[in-house]
């Protein structure tokens, strides 16, 4: 896997440095659909969150948009239908090219209504925004930047969690945490739905931190007032479920009420239908048969996993539709390259 990434790298830098990615830009080298995912737009104003939530800084993003407007039919969710379509039969009459992109968003945090949106409205390109009602509805910390929280709390040099989850105490020895926090996010990505909440208070306890406070989350969400005025103003919104679970964790039950409660939550809401859903998480082991059958059952169209790659056109699975991650370490040449020659570069 190592070998693999660092040939990629390597030829990303070389096209990059001999102008190769600008030549690509400007050849029909491939048609498709390429989903870009985003989570927070800015930068950090409170170090104990989860920072790899940033994708990019306003700047940053008013450049990637731009891009992808000077060489994409950017599409919302109406469109999304019509475009696969066209891919499939080799047509697209109906756009300017055969490259679709979509600019999506997840969470709901409010950087996306007071940054990401002035951006998508200035450069008249749409944005569909995934939300995950219940932050909305009662705003707290998302149990990764509780985690991030917790940790970055702790007056302690060691935790310990009982549960033999690790081979031994985790040292906090760094001002970032950042390794810590990675290893309790990656035993919280395994457990079912019943033990997450046991796991939560087991860290809180560990750290000496106790679970972070309902006001640390002041000014984190977007309001429905904002949710309405983009989705106005021609923004696309989607389900992101109720709370957030990793949905394969859960019971078949449990799944179709996160689901369905979402759907529901954004309709009444938004007075429109609401039939498209992103994956919390969205990795491949984040979804299962379950999961399809509830989106089949309460009326969901379409819905995007996150684990990269793109969209030929030809053999969609409208319950997989694949997302690139943006994150604050993918300069302007990665983005470039992630559009140029997405089969190459924009896959993890």
């Amino acid at each position: 896997m190592a070998g693999r990434i660092n040939k990629r790298e390597l030829l990303r830098r070389t096209l990059s440095a001999t102008g190769g990615i600008k030549a690509f830009e400007s050849l029909p080298v491939w048609n498709g659909l390429l989903v870009l995912n985003y989570h927070r737009i800015g930068t950090p104003a409170d170090p104990k969150f989860d920072e790899a939530l940033w994708s990019a800084t306003q700047d940053d993003f008013d450049k990637q948009v731009r891009l992808l407007k000077a060489g994409f039919d950017v599409i919302g969710l109406s469109e999304l239908p019509t475009a696969l379509h066209d891919l499939k039969s080799a047509r697209g009459r109906s756009w300017k090219s055969s490259r679709f992109a979509m600019i999506t968003f997840d969470d709901g945090y409010v950087d996306n209504y007071e940054l990401a949106f002035p951006v998508l409205k200035t450069n008249d390109a749409k944005g569909v925004f995934f939300v995950a009602t219940g932050f909305i509805d009662e705003p707290r910390l998302a149990w990764w930047d509780e985690i991030a929280w917790m940790v970055r709390s702790s007056t302690r040099d060691l935790i310990g969690l009982p549960e033999n989850w690790f081979d031994g105490p985790l040292k906090l020895d760094g001002s970032d945490r950042r390794t810590v926090i990675t290893q309790l996010l990656r035993v919280y990505y395994r457990l079912d739905g019943s033990r997450t909440e046991q796991f939560l208070n087991r860290v809180a306890e560990a750290t000496g931190s106790g679970r972070a406070p309902v006001e640390a989350a002041a000014g984190q969400w977007m309001t429905w007032e904002m949710i309405r005025e983009m989705s106005d103003a021609g923004m696309d919104f989607g389900a992101h479920t109720v709370t957030h679970p990793i949905l394969a964790n859960l019971t078949a039950e449990e799944q179709g009420m996160e689901l369905c409660e979402s759907r529901l939550r954004l309709e009444q809401q938004l007075d429109r239908p609401i039939a498209s859903l992103s994956y919390p998480v969205g990795k491949r082991e984040s979804f299962n048969d379950d999961t399809r059958a509830a989106l089949s059952n309460n009326g969901f169209d379409w819905a995007f996993s996150y684990y990269g790659g793109h969209s030929s056109g030809a053999g969609v699975d409208r319950y997989d539709i694949p997302r690139v991650a943006i994150e604050s370490d993918v300069s302007l040449a990665d983005f470039r390259a992630y559009c140029a020659l997405p089969h190459i570069f924009a896959r993890h």
